[in-house]
């Protein structure tokens, strides 16, 4: 099994699986943890990845492995900016060009492709429109394989990178839209093997929902709380509200074109406002002006953005 993780903590969390991607350009700090881990996962015949976007990325991990006694080539993806401009490289650009020929020339780096994260899909509102923005990824991996392949064609030590490159892609929205028939057809003319890496498809979200690729019954991921207190008439033309023992630190602060931070499952309520440690629950627009919560009860509420609530 191969899993993407975001920090060195849940790296060795998941230690028992084959292989692991650190999901962040490698940062100096997390050098000589990231060697360790790599130790004791190799151990069991796992591979631990990671990406990078920087030539200076590169040198400080030249300058680690010559201070070991035996040198090893750290197994990398290069991270590709599509044009959401988070982490990544922009394929065509001097500096990823800059970024190639170190990367080739480097006794401290295997590369084995090229990774594209479509951030910028959550906008997506249909299937048609997810799809776009996977065959922009797809594009975006594929240039940077091409140019890849001219730069490895110069290399001294062409044997010690992946052949074929792996082109690594996707995001929830693109993919929900990656039908067979989709895949097939973005697989021509390729510089390499196509991979779709599925975001947070496993558990979902209201943020999903949104995007009109799923309803609410494909939602996995759910908060329990409990009605702490009860406040008639309180709320915004009168409407009841309610406060429940679960917050910030439960939902985290983002929210989404839905509004709010959660729906409440099966009730016209929703956690309208929010505090560190405790929720405010508010009515839905529409929603039948009679149905009251009952102190001390328990209730499931659908989260915005499943990933932080995952992470708290």
């Amino acid at each position: 099994m191969r899993v993407t993780l975001l920090t060195v903590a849940s790296c060795v969390f998941f230690l028992s699986l084959l292989q692991i991607l650190y999901g962040l350009p490698i940062a100096i700090n997390k050098v000589a943890d990231l060697s360790d881990l790599w130790d004791k996962i190799s151990n069991n015949g796992g591979t631990l990845r990671i990406l990078v976007d920087h030539p200076d990325q590169v040198k400080f991990l030249e300058k680690f492995e010559h201070a070991r006694c035996s040198s090893r080539r750290w197994s990398a993806f290069v991270k590709i900016d599509g044009g959401q401009r988070r982490a990544g490289v922009v394929a065509g650009t001097p500096q990823f060009e800059e970024l190639l020929s170190v990367l080739f020339s480097s006794p401290a780096i295997s590369v084995y492709g090229f990774y594209g994260h479509a951030g910028n899909s959550y906008a997506s509102k249909s299937s048609s429109e997810a799809s776009t923005f996977l065959s922009a990824e797809v594009e975006a991996v594929n240039a940077a394989a091409k140019a890849g392949l001219s730069a490895l064609s110069l290399s001294l030590d062409r044997a010690v990178h992946q052949q074929p490159f792996v082109l690594s892609v996707g995001s929830t929205p693109t993919a929900h839209a990656a039908s067979s028939e989709t895949r097939a057809s973005l697989s021509t003319s390729l510089h390499g093997v196509l991979e779709l890496h599925a975001g947070n498809y496993p558990m979902l979200d209201l943020q999903q929902q949104h995007t009109g690729l799923i309803n609410e019954k494909k939602i996995a991921q759910r908060v329990r709380t409990t009605v702490v207190s009860y406040y008639p008439g309180r709320g915004e033309g009168g409407e009841d509200e309610a406060l429940i023992d679960a917050g910030a630190i439960a939902f985290s602060k983002d929210t989404g074109p839905l509004g709010g931070y959660g729906n409440v499952i099966g009730k016209g309520w929703r956690v309208g406002r929010i505090s560190q440690e405790h929720g405010i629950l508010t009515k839905i627009l529409g929603s039948p002006k009679e149905e009251t919560l009952e102190i001390g009860s328990q209730v499931e509420i659908i989260g915005q953005h499943a990933c932080l609530i995952a992470a708290v």
